[in-house]
């Protein structure tokens, strides 16, 4: 799908960061938006930035990990907008911590919104868009730490190593149907996931809240803005990618994880005792 003009793509999480970007990109490409996310404020905002561009948008607050609000946003981009070209399950929480300091609380919502979320997104679309006909694209967004494991992020990882493993299946049974899926791994992006992730532990120097904001400066540094995301998230559906890796501290996990896992265990383990010394 090289074409965009007049295609409509659906973004959940769309209100800042990777979705907000990803729905200005397509809609810069002629696309008309679908966009959707849990701040009402702030997705109103984007959806004025979309229509002032000339475009279309429609805009519907949902929380992703409640399936009845998914399947009304499906129900309403079908009444409004006619068919789902590309779906973008981009909605998504961040979360660390020692194993043993995240509740199931803790769990039940990581998985609630980074696995069900896209679970529900797909689940409520992808049999509407294989019925429409002409093809289609699905990118869920996973993670670097759905690549490779990240110590002290267990419940992030096992959301989005499940998002990756859903992908690559996925992708396999819609490829008959024309459809393609991507899975869209970013590492360190400056977003406002940084500012509102829940860290459960505290580090040697830190509290929760300390950590939270040297954590942020770090991210602010390395400047790896959303927009880079965007970018690869438009070339995986015109080139039809699998799994995409984006930044280079992800490929490099990627490429040392599976090179040597015993390599890596070491490396992860030295990493983890300097995490908590010195932050």
């Amino acid at each position: 799908m090289r074409d965009f003009q007049g295609k409509v793509v659906v973004v959940t999480g769309a209100a800042s960061g990777i979705g907000r970007e990803i729905a200005l990109a397509f809609a810069r490409r002629g696309a008309r938006t679908a966009v959707a996310d849990i701040n009402a404020g702030a997705l109103e905002r984007v959806r004025l930035e979309l229509t002032a561009m000339g475009g279309t948008a429609y805009a519907q607050v949902v929380d992703v990990s409640v399936a009845a609000d998914v399947e009304s946003l499906c129900d309403n981009v079908y009444r409004e907008m006619g068919r789902a070209d590309v779906l973008c399950n981009n909605a998504g929480i961040g979360i660390a911590g020692r194993f043993e300091d995240v509740s199931l609380g803790d769990w039940e919502w990581a998985l609630g919104v980074n696995l069900r979320g896209v679970l529900h997104g797909c689940h409520f679309f992808y049999p509407r868009m294989i019925a429409q006909g002409g093809g289609g694209h699905i990118v869920n967004t996973a993670s670097g730490a759905g690549l490779a494991p990240l110590p002290l992020m267990t419940a992030y990882c096992c959301s989005k190593y499940a998002v990756v493993g859903f992908s690559e299946t996925l992708r396999a049974e819609a490829a008959p149907h024309g459809i393609g899926v991507s899975a869209i791994c970013p590492g360190v992006v400056d977003t406002p996931i940084t500012r509102s992730a829940k860290l459960c532990s505290r580090t040697e120097r830190s509290t929760p809240g300390e950590l939270q904001k040297r954590i942020a400066r770090i991210y602010a540094r390395r400047n790896y803005t959303p927009d880079r995301v965007a970018a690869a998230v438009v070339r995986a559906v015109e080139e039809n990618r699998g799994v995409v890796p984006v930044c280079p501290e992800t490929y490099a996990g990627d490429w040392l994880h599976r090179a040597s896992r015993r390599l890596n265990d070491a490396n992860l383990a030295r990493s983890v005792r300097l995490f908590l010394k010195r932050l």
